[in-house]
């Protein structure tokens, strides 16, 4: 309450004083230019709290509000590619597992996903559990685009092993 006080009690007094030396000039040039001369200590008594104020505290929140939104946005990107890593793994598995039903086929399908060229998850490789059928194989070559070298079938023998032990 007191800084407000000082400052209203300067802006009046400079306020007085230029008056005053108005007052004390003739007419004519001088007066001019002690009017312009009073004006601009007015001036400079309001704005003097600006003086007074940290201008570097805010620059330095701005700077580190920045460097937060920035790590926030990457940490958005990563796990929205891992979002879409995971459904494009669980859609295109769901998709081979409805071919091979309508093949007839009992296998359980898992489905790997890697970034391509353009950095969007695509179908990378396959693991089938069940009987190899050559129908299926290339249908997921054709129509997924696995070629065959990253398909993996484990036959219904070595996957039932696997599966008790």
């Amino acid at each position: 309450m007191g800084g407000l006080r000082a400052w209203l009690l300067g802006i009046v007094l400079t306020a007085f004083a230029g008056g005053l030396a108005r007052q004390l000039t003739g007419q004519g040039r001088e007066q001019a230019v002690v009017r312009l001369v009073s004006g601009l200590l007015l001036t400079l008594a309001i704005l003097q709290p600006l003086s007074k104020l940290d201008w570097e505290g805010p620059a330095l929140e701005a700077a580190s509000f920045r460097v937060q939104s920035g790590e926030q946005a990457e940490v958005y990107r990563k796990n929205q590619a891992e979002a879409l890593r995971t459904i494009i793994e669980e859609k295109t598995g769901a998709y081979i597992l409805d071919k091979a039903n309508r093949l007839g086929l009992d296998c359980t399908v898992s489905v790997t996903a890697a970034a391509g060229e353009s950095g969007i998850p695509l179908p990378d490789t396959v693991t089938i559990r069940g009987g190899y059928s050559e129908m299926l194989a290339v249908c997921i070559e054709e129509e997924v685009g696995i070629p065959a070298e990253k398909q993996f079938w484990l036959e219904e023998k070595a996957w039932t092993e696997t599966k008790e032990s």
